[in-house]
This record gives C-alpha cells, sequence and structure tokens, in this order.
C-alpha cells in the first residue's frame, strides 16, 4: 500500500536520481561532504514537531548538488511524508501498542544484525595460507544423494531402509523436507567437495561410492547422505577463484565462531526461561496456527524469559510469534518448540542489548533505517484509515466514467482448445503412433496425462476460455494464428508435447459496465487518489508549522556556492 501513498511523496523516484551531467566532480562531492559536516548538528527542516539535521539530510542532497529542480523535489517529496505522518502522530496512528511493539522488534531485529556483523568482523580473521591450502584441494567432484527429514527417528529409519535395499531416490522424493531435494529424488551435484556445505563436507569425507554417511542434524534437520559418483575435474586460475574461496573460508569460520558466541552470550548474560511459560503459552495456540486464545491482563504482563539487564513479556513474545513467517516448522502449540524459540529471541534481545551499550541505536544509519520502515509502516495504517474511504466512488459515478471511457475497455479475443499431454517416451511415442494412424487422441485420457491446469471446471480435455496475454511465447502466436478444429504440437520439454485443437472463438469486443467494472473502479480510484492525497497535503502543510533552512538547501543547488570561499 505504501506504493500508493508514494504518489505524493515521490522517494521512490528520487531514490534513484543523480546530479545533473558534469555536476559530479570528485572536488564538488568532497566539497558537499564538508557542507554536510558544516551543518552536522544543525536543523535545516521542520514540520510541525518533526525535525531534521543537517547530517541526515544532507547525504540525500549530495548526489542531487546542481540540479535545482530535483533538489527542491526531494525536499517537496519530504514534507509531503513528514506532513503525513504528523498528522498520523496527532492522530495517535504512531502510539498505538501494536505500533510500539512492532517499532521494538524492528529496532530490535537491525540491532541484532548490525551488532553480530560488527562482532564477527571484529573477532574473524582469515589465517595465513588457508586460502591456498583449499585451492590446492579442489578438483574432485561429487554426485551424491541426501535425504533431510525433521527428526532423528525417522533419518534413522529411512538410513535402515536404504541398507536394506530400498531406493533411495524413491524415498527422497517421498520424505525429503527440502524441496530442491524432494523434487531431484534428493540427487545434488555435480559440485566440488571442497564446496559443499560444511555439514555434508564432513559427512562425505572418506566415503567410498556407493557408501552411506552416518546421521547429522543441521539448520534444516536430520540427514544422511550417500556418494553415487566422483570425477576429476578442472578448475580456475588460483587468482580467478582467491576471493570466492576466501569468502567461503571466512564464512565458515564465522558460522562455527558464532556457535561458542551465541552460547557465550546466553551463559553470561543468564538466560533464563521462567518455569511453566512454555506449558502455559502453548496451550493458548490453536493447532497449526501462529493465533492464540486471550491471556488473561495479568498473565500478558509475566516475564515468559529473563536475562541480565532485562525481560519479555509473555503478550510481547507470542505477539512475536504471530508475526513470524508462516512456516512449517512454527509449532507455537507445543512447549519445546516454545522453548526453543525462547532460546533463540532471548538470544536475539541479548545481541540488541548489547548494540545499545555501543550506541548504536543513535548511529545515523540505524536511526535512518527506523525513520524509513516504522514510517512507511505507519503511512499504509494512515492510508487505509484516513485516505482510502474517500476514494470509494458511487455507483453513479463508475457509470459516468465509464460511458465517457467505453472504448477503453475491451475484452480480448478468447479460444478454447480441447487439449492432452504426452509426457515420457512411452506416452510419446502412442501419441506418435496415434497421429500418424489418423485416430483422436483426445479419447485416450487414461494413456495420456491431462492439462488440468488449464482446464474448464469439470472438464478432461477442454479448456477454460484463454487470451493470447494468458500464453507465453512462442506459443502465443502459435495458437491464435491457428484456424477451428485445427490441431497442433507444443513441445514443452524433450520429454513432454501438448496436442491442442482450437474449438471455438470468442471475438474481442467492448466490454459492458458489468464486466469492466472491476477495471473501471480501479483507473478511477488512482485518479480520485492523486486528487485525494493532493489536497490533502495542501491542507496539512496550512496547519502544521514549515521552517527550511534555505542557506543549507540552496548550496546544493547552485555549483558554485560549495566553493564560494575557497581561495
Amino acid at each position: 500500500m505504501f506504493r500508493q501513498i508514494a504518489v505524493f511523496t515521490s522517494l521512490i523516484i528520487l531514490a534513484g536520481c543523480g546530479a545533473q551531467p558534469g555536476s559530479n566532480t570528485a572536488a564538488e562531492v568532497n566539497d558537499a561532504a564538508g557542507l554536510a559536516a558544516e551543518y552536522n548538528d544543525s536543523v535545516v527542516l521542520t514540520v510541525g514537531d518533526r525535525s531534521f539535521l543537517g547530517a541526515r539530510l544532507a547525504p540525500s542532497l549530495e548526489l542531487l548538488h546542481g540540479d535545482s529542480m530535483m533538489v527542491n523535489l526531494k525536499l517537496e517529496s519530504l514534507i509531503n511524508r513528514m506532513l503525513i505522518l504528523q498528522d498520523a502522530h496527532e492522530r495517535g496512528f504512531d502510539s498505538t501498542r501494536e505500533m510500539e511493539f512492532l517499532f521494538n522488534e524492528w529496532e530490535r531485529e537491525k540491532l541484532q544484525n548490525d551488532w553480530l556483523t560488527l562482532i564477527l568482523d571484529q573477532k574473524v580473521k582469515l589465517p595465513p595460507d588457508t586460502v591456498e591450502e583449499y585451492y590446492s584441494q579442489m578438483g574432485t567432484m561429487l554426485i551424491y544423494t541426501a535425504i533431510t527429514v525433521g527428526d532423528r527417528a525417522r533419518c534413522d529409519s529411512l538410513r535402515q531402509l536404504v541398507i536394506n535395499g530400498d531406493d533411495m531416490g524413491d524415498l527422497a522424493e517421498e520424505y525429503s523436507i527440502i524441496p530442491r531435494e524432494a523434487i531431484n529424488r534428493g540427487v545434488l551435484g555435480p559440485l566440488d567437495m571442497m564446496q559443499a556445505m560444511s555439514g555434508d563436507y564432513m559427512l562425505l569425507r572418506g566415503l567410498e561410492t556407493g557408501e552411506l554417511s552416518s546421521m547429522d542434524s543441521s539448520g534444516f534437520g536430520w540427514r544422511f547422505l550417500r556418494i553415487d559418483s566422483t570425477y576429476q575435474d578442472t578448475v580456475l586460475s588460483f587468482e580467478e577463484i582467491r576471493d570466492v574461496i576466501a569468502r567461503r573460508i571466512l564464512g565458515g569460520l564465522k558460522m562455527a565462531y558464532k556457535v561458542e558466541l551465541f552460547d557465550s552470550l546466553r551463559t553470561v548474560n543468564n538466560l533464563q526461561i521462567i518455569d511453566g511459560m512454555p506449558e502455559l503459552i502453548s496451550s493458548h495456540f490453536l493447532e497449526n496456527s501462529q493465533n492464540y486464545e486471550p491471556f488473561t491482563s495479568e498473565q500478558e504482563n509475566m516475564a515468559a524469559y529473563t536475562f541480565t539487564g532485562g525481560e519479555r513479556t509473555l503478550n510481547s513474545f507470542v505477539e512475536n510469534i504471530r508475526y513470524l513467517p508462516q512456516m512449517s516448522s512454527n509449532a507455537p502449540d507445543d512447549p519445546e518448540w516454545i522453548e526453543e524459540y525462547s532460546r533463540l529471541l532471548g538470544l536475539y534481545d541479548i545481541m540488541a542489548m548489547e548494540a545499545k551499550k555501543l550506541g548504536m541505536d543513535t548511529l545515523p544509519a540505524v536511526v535512518s533505517y527506523m525513520d524509513q520502515r516504522f514510517g512507511n509502516y505507519v503511512l499504509d495504517f494512515y492510508y487505509a484509515e484516513v485516505i482510502e474511504s474517500r476514494l470509494i466512488p458511487t455507483e453513479e459515478k463508475l457509470l459516468e466514467f465509464y460511458e465517457a471511457e467505453q472504448d477503453s475497455f475491451i475484452i480480448p479475443e478468447g479460444r478454447v482448445f480441447n487439449t492432452i499431454c504426452a509426457v515420457g517416451e512411452e506416452q510419446l511415442d502412442l501419441l506418435e503412433q496415434v497421429l500418424e494412424s489418423g485416430g483422436d487422441p483426445f479419447s485416450m485420457i487414461e494413456e495420456l496425462t491431462i492439462v488440468s491446469s488449464i482446464l474448464a471446471p469439470g472438464e478432461s480435455i477442454i479448456t477454460r476460455p484463454m487470451t493470447a496475454s494468458e500464453v507465453p511465447p512462442p506459443w502465443d502466436e502459435m495458437l491464435f494464428s491457428a484456424e477451428m478444429h485445427t490441431a497442433f504440437t507444443c513441445s514443452i520439454a524433450v520429454d513432454r508435447v501438448l496436442l491442442f485443437e482450437l474449438t471455438e472463438i470468442s471475438p474481442e469486443r467492448q466490454a459492458t459496465f458489468d464486466e469492466s467494472q472491476d477495471q473501471v473502479l480501479t483507473i478511477f480510484r488512482a485518479m480520485k487518489e492523486e486528487e485525494v492525497i493532493s489536497g490533502l497535503v495542501d491542507s496539512l502543510g496550512s496547519v502544521y508549522h514549515i521552517e527550511i533552512d534555505r542557506g543549507f538547501v540552496d548550496r546544493f543547488i547552485y555549483a558554485d556556492s560549495l566553493s564560494i570561499d575557497q581561495p
């Protein structure tokens, strides 16, 4: 929805704009940087009770230096955004319980990531000669099969089935929880052994072709592997691949360091999950859902876990779960999952706390990130609460608009086909034989493959009406230039062919009001939206005080001004 509110802020357009040709010299960039430092702690823009320091606004104007139109447009778009956010603040939209929770969560996410990146960069260095040693071991290519499942018992059971002679590919296709493995029947590679994931490398090292590895747990689940084949291959020159190897080794070292760091952070900060909390919390979550039944006010304010210097309340904890991305691994109705997630979220809280100790929450990059992310969310909420209700037209207005623009609303040509598919060598041979003998392939539903994704409801060979825009090239031209009752094949892949026969054509025509009502509404609202938002911004501009330091802004507009005091 923010893309809608961007109509008046113009921030998306301005984000990629640069200076006029010839103005972006190194000397001018340095002068602009000096100007930013000069105004570093000065308020250069005020809208209502919101203000921008020179240190925050200067980076946005530096790349536009010398382009008066773009500098002023950037400034105007920022003022428009601040006016809306100021009005949202006056209405209390940014201080609800939900908004405060989201702000804290987004700040925690940003701080924990920035702090972890800082610590890893400081603590983990690439040991000498490791890149050369790694490169010397490259060249052994592997093709191997993997099965990954959610728990150790199932993994052990499947491994035993493979030992007893069951097809590992069939089992991977049926049970593996990693989509890539399930689709490819567990087969991975060809892959240089040195480039395998660290966990896979440890399992594969020392195995002979055909041997099964032991089981191991990873971030994905429990897995075991089998080497299917190996061969030697040439590798890129050392100079070409040096940086790739260095990043890979450093990434592995950082992963190993993180495990120790995380354990240390939990221990040093005394992360404690409150007794009975996993059971209490899980009992309120609905099965296979991230929604929960209400807690009492007293329960909401209880601590779910504590650590030295902080805690997370039960309400904050369950709300965090509610906002998690939907994943099959989420199981908030399980006390064990709640306990494990408490250890993870508690770790994140501790890292954010450490970041605040270093003052990272006051860094300009963090402040700007939070202002942008939280501001966008508030704009979405404001749009839904204030603007959207002003865009609802009466049916008379829509009909009036349709009658004025009816030549623009067209139903494109539609076509209906009989279709059937041949998949695999056996079906392809059968289709060829039937066509050569003059038989009817569309009567062979049992022997060939039904293309259910494009069929009309309840039909076995008749497609729904399709337009040319629904059919990818080059088949769109073939299907929409064919004569009635003409049959033709489309080769989708080496072992997959679709047979079509054109049976019905619906010519292009003008849409009725009922048929085009959704499109009419979309266009009408877009036009009305610009009018409403422009009027709203003009009105707010007369309500809230706006003050601009034109001296600061003008020195980004006029190219000579940055060097006016230079000798």
